[in-house]
């Protein structure tokens, strides 16, 4: 079985020092595979691999940071990714704010703590992930602003109108949008909220088959995780536009049996196929059965 652990933490440190800090995590490389994001304002990442090599994994990463670091694990029968990489970037989330960078906890509330808030109390909840991921998952009763982007959000709560006062409780797949999105909200005026520590993936640990309904999305190749943290066995990655699919089919080209999202598959027969390839060949099949129109039509008649 292959171990999988996600993780972030925010923690100022200077570009020099983030890329020291990527230096250091290269050794892991040949033992590990998964997406790590490093900056300025912290490190954010997902990775997979031998229980030995992800237990020395924390070890040296909390070391290098001098702090504790909260995992969330789960298992596999494979490597949810392809290769180990590290990128440097701006934001270790992108909300497009570089200069909003958390400093501490703000407003958690554990996954027993919101179970009870959204057993006994009625309360706005806020989806605050990606179209692609709600559509496969979320609360119960939560509001999806349907957002493509994260840096979306700010705008996407304007819209919303709703009261500055009243309680609001936001979430995530592991946390650390809503880390920021907190703090976008509070300068909004918004000062009674609350967020899940952990997001979904530590509250259906705990709660699994209570208040989120569906699957969890994730970022890798499992595409997402069910109720018990398993990686699906609904949904695939769509071969043609790499959103959760879980449409099955015959290629059309080949017969190979695959996994299409229902919006490609409604656009053309082309994309009724298990890759890019077939659906090349095939829409250039589909236009050479096509009528040709005659060249000469709308030309005068040679005399």
């Amino acid at each position: 079985m292959i171990h999988v652990t996600s993780f972030y933490l925010f923690k100022e440190m200077t570009r020099e020092r983030a890329q020291e800090l990527e230096k250091r995590l290269r050794v892991f490389s040949s033992s590990m595979r998964g997406l790590i994001l490093l900056g300025t304002e912290g490190v954010n990442g997902t990775v997979s691999g031998s229980e030995e090599s992800i237990a020395e994994f924390k070890q040296v990463l909390q070391s290098e940071l001098d702090a504790v670091i909260e995992f969330k694990d789960s298992m596999t029968d494979r490597h949810p990714f392809r290769a180990f990489r590290l990128r440097l970037r701006k934001e270790i989330v992108s909300l497009g704010r570089p200069d909003l960078v958390p400093q501490g906890p703000s407003n958690h509330l554990s996954p027993k703590e919101w179970h009870d808030v959204l057993s006994n109390e009625d309360v706005v909840v806020i989806d605050t992930r990606n179209t692609y991921e709600t559509d496969i998952g979320k609360f119960k009763n939560a509001i999806d602003p349907r957002i493509e982007e994260f840096s979306a959000f700010p705008e996407k709560l304007k819209e919303m109108g709703l009261k500055k006062d009243q309680k609001i409780l936001i979430y995530c797949t592991g946390g650390i949008r809503c880390e920021k999105a907190i703090l976008g909200m509070n300068e909004q005026g918004y000062n009674n909220v609350f967020q899940l520590k952990g997001g979904i993936l530590e509250y259906i640990k705990e709660f699994p088959d209570q208040h989120f309904d569906g699957e969890c999305f994730v970022f890798d190749h499992r595409v997402a995780v069910d109720q018990k943290l398993n990686p699906s066995e609904t949904y695939r990655l769509c071969p043609h536009c790499g959103q959760p699919a879980d449409q099955k089919i015959d290629c059309v080209r080949c017969e190979t049996k695959a996994v299409v999202c229902k919006s490609c598959l409604e656009k053309s027969n082309s994309y009724a196929t298990c890759s890019k390839n077939c659906a090349h060949h095939e829409r250039i099949q589909s236009n050479s059965r096509k009528p040709h129109t005659d060249a000469l039509v709308g030309r005068r008649p040679v005399s």
